[in-house]
Formats: structure tokens, C-alpha cells, sequence
């Protein structure tokens, strides 16, 4: 390009163009930007919609993580300073006086029966006579078990005492009873092998209580086996309780009119049992069990509940529940009867235990009843 001369005769040259600044470059890329959308409406509105949906969801997931994040801070804040309230203000530990869960302050109420309905009591019909080569004289339940010889003289007698283990006091009052008696002991009391020892050391046989779920609102306590559990949740609890102590014989519900009813459960339960030489009694806290019948089928020793002492708490309803008791022996030849540690109980139990032998009765551990019961020697 030809340069010009201006007036004082010097040449004048043309600057160069300078070159756009950040500003400049950005206005430019917006401009291409949307003259692109321009251009292309619907993909700039499903590209827009699919941007807005992926900000949503990862915007949504931050904002719930650094609220629970405050929540769980909180929360932790809370029990800590709730521990602190309560070791400060804790009054000193006072050893039980209870015999029933029920009793003890802050538990559920519960009940063997179901709520509002009396328990009947249960008779068998004569049954055919069982091949005992199906299960092997090592089993558990044979190695536990009180020697027992005169099966046949005299109707046999099984009393067996529920609930044992929580109240120190009174579960040793009713393994100071003369026996032999069954105690079963519940896996969530305290120092059962001690007591387990004990108990069998005054000529007891052993059981475990194992908790089970009932029907309505009843809380049948920790451990309990719930229809609502997977198998393997199933066998973890009932694994849990078998472990809390040894030299028992076998295992009878605690409540579980809801669980002993529900087939598929107790064929879990059963397989547990079987591999490990245990037999079943079943309490029968509901006439839809289906326990029994499930471990015979499965080639389980079992054995029923005939008769409960105490539903109703009272020395005289506890005295006739044990005459009702009697009669079923002599009609059937044995009996099994359930009751607790109760006071009443434990006082009618005291009464009526020396009376046994001179009524051409016997009392005899739950074993003997399952061979007199199955025709087993």
C-alpha cells in the first residue's frame, strides 16, 4: 500500500489491526453458539432437556448426602449426650426379682395363649408303634437325657417349667423341687451355663425356650424367630440359641402361635434340629401348630403340650389344672404339662409332687415321654 505524506512532508503509515481480546472471543463464540441453535432448534432442546435432567439427578444425590451427613452428626451428638444424662443420673443396679419377662420394668407385655382365649388342653389319639431305627442312639437327645427305666408300670407324668434363667430366685426355687422335672431355659437369660449346671445337678433334664413369633402385638422377646426373616436369618437366630448353652435334651417354643403355624418356618427350624440329634416339643400355644406334625414328617423325636398350669395365675386354678392333669395320664397313659415360675405355680408344685408316687403315678423327664410316645425302649 502507497503511504501518504501529511503536511510537514513526513510519510504516514497505517497502524495493524489489533487482535480481538478475551472479551472478543468469547462474544464471538456466543454469537457462533447461537447462531447454532439457530440453526438446529430441536436438538438444541433435547441436548438442553437430557443436560437438565443429568444436573437434577447429581445436584439431587449432593444435596441428600450433605443432609444426612448433618442428620447422622446430629443423631450422634444426640446419643452422646443422652449416654452422658443417664450415667450421670443412673441409679445402682439391682439384682432381678422377677420371674416372668413380662414382669420386668420397660418389656412388652406378653402371653403364652393367645390374647383373650383360654389354652385347651390337648389329648392324642393311640398311635401306631414308631420304627426307632431312625434315629441313631447317639443322638443328643439320648446322650442329655435322665435315665428313665419303668415305662409301662405306671402313666407317666412330664412337667416342664417354661421361662427359666431370668429370675435367679425363682427358677432356683423350681429346680429345688423334687423331680425329675424338665427346665427350659430361655437363650437371652444370664449365666446359663451356670444355671444349666445347677438345674441338673438337683435331677432335672434340660430344654431350651426358644422364642418364637406369636400372633398379635405380643413380643415374645430378643432373638425371636419371625415369619418375616429370610432361611438364612432363620438359622442364624436359631444358632445363636442353641450355642447359649449345652446338655439339654432339645427345644420348645416360647409363644409362636404366629411362626409354629407357618410350615415352610418350622421345616427350616427342623433341619436345624435333625443334623444335630435334638428333639422337638411342641407347646402348642395354638391349635394351628403344625410343629409336631412337621418333625415327624421330617423324622424329628418330638412330643406335644397336653395341659398349661397357669394360664390363669391362681393357687386353685393352678391345683386343678394339675387334677386335669392326672386324668389325662390315666386316660392316655402319659402327659406332658407346661408351667412357669410363677408364685402359685411354684407353691401347687410343692403341694402336689410328693402326692405323685402314692397316686400310682410317676414323674418322668420329657424323654421318657417321647419313648412311651413312640413305643421306643
Amino acid at each position: 500500500m502507497a503511504s501518504r505524506k501529511n503536511r510537514s512532508g513526513k510519510t504516514n503509515r497505517r497502524s495493524p489491526k489489533r487482535s480481538a481480546g478475551f472479551a472478543g472471543r468469547l462474544q464471538a463464540r456466543y454469537d457462533a453458539l447461537v447462531a447454532w441453535i439457530s440453526a438446529h432448534r430441536w436438538h438444541s432442546i433435547v441436548i438442553a432437556v437430557i443436560a437438565l435432567f443429568v444436573g437434577s439427578v447429581l445436584g439431587g444425590y449432593w444435596i441428600a448426602e450433605r443432609l444426612d451427613l448433618r442428620s447422622s452428626d446430629q443423631v450422634a451428638r444426640d446419643t452422646i449426650e443422652e449416654m452422658k444424662r443417664s450415667a450421670s443420673s443412673s441409679a445402682p443396679v439391682v439384682a432381678p426379682k422377677y420371674s416372668r419377662i413380662e414382669d420386668l420394668p420397660d418389656f412388652p407385655k406378653y402371653s403364652e395363649a393367645e390374647p383373650g382365649k383360654p389354652t385347651p388342653n390337648v389329648e392324642e389319639k393311640p398311635r401306631v408303634k414308631q420304627v426307632a431305627a431312625a434315629f441313631s442312639a447317639e443322638q443328643t437327645w439320648r446322650r442329655n437325657a435322665l435315665p428313665f427305666r419303668d415305662l409301662k408300670s405306671r402313666p407317666l407324668i412330664a412337667i416342664v417349667i417354661d421361662d427359666v434363667g431370668l429370675d435367679r430366685a425363682r427358677s432356683k426355687r423350681a429346680w429345688e423341687l423334687p423331680g425329675p422335672m424338665t427346665m427350659s431355659f430361655l437363650p437371652y437369660a444370664k449365666d446359663l451355663p451356670e444355671q444349666a449346671r445347677a438345674a441338673r445337678a438337683r435331677g432335672h433334664e434340660l430344654m431350651l425356650h426358644m422364642p418364637m413369633e406369636p400372633n398379635g402385638r405380643n413380643d415374645p422377646g430378643p432373638g425371636a424367630l419371625m415369619v418375616s426373616m429370610s432361611d438364612a436369618e432363620l438359622r442364624q437366630k436359631l444358632l445363636i440359641a442353641l450355642e447359649s448353652f449345652g446338655g439339654y435334651v432339645g427345644i420348645n417354643n416360647h409363644m409362636g402361635s404366629r411362626f409354629t403355624a407357618n410350615r415352610h418356618d418350622m421345616e427350616v427350624v427342623m433341619r436345624q434340629l435333625k443334623p444335630r440329634g435334638l428333639m422337638f416339643l411342641d407347646s402348642r400355644t395354638s391349635p394351628q401348630s403344625v410343629g409336631d406334625q412337621t418333625a415327624q414328617e421330617m423324622g424329628v423325636p418330638s412330643i406335644v403340650r397336653h395341659v398349661f398350669l397357669d394360664d390363669e395365675e391362681t393357687l386353685d386354678a393352678v391345683r386343678r389344672k394339675l387334677a386335669e392333669t392326672e386324668a389325662v395320664a390315666r386316660r392316655q397313659g402319659f402327659v406332658v404339662a407346661i408351667g412357669h415360675p410363677h408364685d402359685s405355680t411354684l407353691q401347687a408344685l410343692a403341694e402336689w409332687l410328693p402326692t405323685v408316687q402314692g397316686k400310682g403315678l410317676a414323674l418322668a423327664p420329657s424323654t421318657a415321654i417321647l419313648r412311651k410316645r413312640n413305643g421306643w425302649d
